[in-house]
């Protein structure tokens, strides 16, 4: 499961759930069809999208089967997702973040951590790298400093700016 988007508040009286977007393409919410609520972990309850519009930089969800606020208000601060095979598909050099926490990040042939957590503070995303000893690395996310990404083999392939580590 892929999450898309949490349940911030409710808007209005008939169970519409505003939600805070947590992918790039807010568009994508007015394709949803059916979602699934993540009650915890890998325990998910399927909902039918009626209809959903973008206010501001929130998505106004209407969920069949939430009929009013009392039942709107339960869910707040629970994720919405989707099946990682109705996701949207990316172009061709772009990963979900869930795809690249965790792969094994090399300089050469040298093992320099694993890639614990993607960060977006604004122009560029910014992969944050547990070594095996010492301070993690902040790592920009561009073409000069990320080589490659192999998922199949859960390795990421990078050069280290200079100055960087100083």
């Amino acid at each position: 499961m892929i999450r898309i988007g949490l349940i911030s508040n409710c808007h209005g009286i008939n169970g519409e759930l505003k939600i805070m977007p947590l992918t790039d393409d807010i568009n994508r919410f007015k394709k949803l069809k059916k979602f699934y609520l993540e009650n915890k972990a890998n325990d998910y309850q399927e909902l039918t999208c009626a209809s959903s519009r973008i206010h501001k930089d929130y998505v106004l969800l209407k969920a069949e089967e939430i009929n009013d606020r009392t039942q709107a208000e339960r869910i707040k601060g629970k994720y919405i997702c989707v099946k990682e095979e109705d996701a949207i598909k990316l172009p061709e050099g772009r990963y979900f973040i869930f795809q690249l926490e965790g792969l094994d990040v090399y300089e050469d042939e040298r093992f320099v951590g694993v890639l614990t957590e993607v960060l977006q503070p604004g122009a560029n995303d910014v992969y944050v790298i547990k070594p095996p000893q010492g301070e993690e690395i902040y790592l920009p996310a561009i073409k000069s400093a990320v080589l490659s990404v192999d998922l199949e083999n859960k390795r990421m392939q990078i050069k280290i700016p200079e100055g960087l580590l100083d």
